[in-house]
């Protein structure tokens, strides 16, 4: 994831705004732009690579494409909704999965939760940082975790993921991740941009007993048009 003065003195100093944090330097050498937009009331500013054609241009290797270090409108969707819960969310844990470049983190922070963000590439969490300085976010705990050799046994009230369900491959790791570190009475937090493979998951986990609601939202970047993003809220019951 802020009093008036009583009286104005005819010569008093403004503030000095806060030093902007240098452009990170990602291996990838990729160019980085920032935009500006709007959740919760509050004015973010969020860098990340410019666009899929930036990525592509610095590597032959499918496998090898860091898509993580673009935003994306499901990130940005993701957190319009923790904006909205706001004060729901106050102190509690919070565990972000491929965080990417940190926008749902930065304002679940904001609110008051304690975040973990976690990435597999580390350029994105190089980048998460650099967007945590920039809004001036402190207090977020950064860690560099692969979904298929998962260590971390902390139990947390809140799971987020933008855009994480792409690769069915990952789906079973995902679903001992839920399993593994969602608190009783926690919630799951995804957003997708209605990708075929996201629902059948959804409703391979409802057959194993989740519960899940739907919402479906418009979401554009800046600059971009408007695309379906679909907000799935999981809970797995006592």
């Amino acid at each position: 994831m802020e009093a008036e003065p009583t009286q104005t003195e005819p010569f008093s100093e403004r503030s000095a705004e806060p030093p902007q944090p240098r452009l990170p330097e990602l291996p990838e050498n990729v160019p980085l732009e920032t935009v500006t937009l709007t959740v919760g009331g509050r004015t973010w500013r969020i860098t990340a690579v410019e666009n899929q054609d930036a990525l592509l241009a610095v590597t032959d290797n499918p496998e090898r494409i860091r898509y993580g270090l673009l935003l994306w409108e499901s990130a940005v969707a993701l957190a319009e909704v923790l904006a909205a819960q706001g004060a729901a969310i106050r102190g509690k844990e919070i565990l972000e999965l491929g965080a990417g470049a940190g926008l749902p983190g930065l304002v679940a922070r904001a609110s008051g939760a304690a975040v973990w963000q976690t990435d597999y590439e580390e350029s994105a969490l190089t980048l998460a940082q650099f967007n945590a300085a920039q809004n001036q976010i402190e207090g977020i705990h950064y860690v560099a975790a692969d979904w298929r050799n998962w260590t971390d046994d902390r139990r947390y009230d809140l799971l987020l993921g933008a855009d994480i369900l792409y690769e069915r491959a990952s789906h079973p790791f995902l679903t001992t991740i839920f399993r593994r570190n969602l608190a009783p009475g926690g919630r799951l937090l995804l957003a997708d941009p209605d990708r075929p493979q996201a629902l059948a998951y959804v409703a391979q986990l409802e057959q194993e007993g989740w519960r899940f609601e739907v919402e479906v939202r418009s979401v554009a970047l800046p600059a971009g048009a408007p695309r379906t993003v679909l907000l799935l809220s999981g809970t797995l019951p006592l």
